[in-house]
């Protein structure tokens, strides 16, 4: 399941890519498993943590979280995935298969 999910987020947004102690490197979705056995992934936004380094505001990432996600979603619901916003204090989907996702091209 999530790697279908993955496989059609990849063809319009990149993957989050992570450093060797497991920080955010470059920002991108990040698609992981849901609850074994319930054949859901969750799909979530995760950029660099800001600094004066990057040039990145805490008010900046969270703006750039909102936007993507809802992107994500958008793809996804277009594609016949089923996607609850399971936005707390961060944006987040929880994606299921509806009765024919259409899976990208091979």
């Amino acid at each position: 399941m999530a790697a279908a999910v993955t496989a059609l987020l990849l063809t319009r947004h990149p993957a989050a890519t992570f450093d060797t102690t497991g920080a955010v490197a470059t920002a991108g979705f990040l698609c992981t498993p849901g609850v074994p056995g319930s054949a859901q992934a969750r799909v979530s936004h995760r950029s660099p943590f800001p600094s004066a380094a990057n040039g990145l505001s805490f008010a900046a990432a969270a703006a750039e979280e909102y936007v993507l996600v809802a992107a994500y979603a958008d793809l996804l619901a277009a594609h016949g995935w089923t996607v609850t916003d399971r936005t707390t204090n961060r944006p987040r989907l929880l994606v299921s298969a509806s009765a024919a996702p259409r899976l990208p091209p091979a």
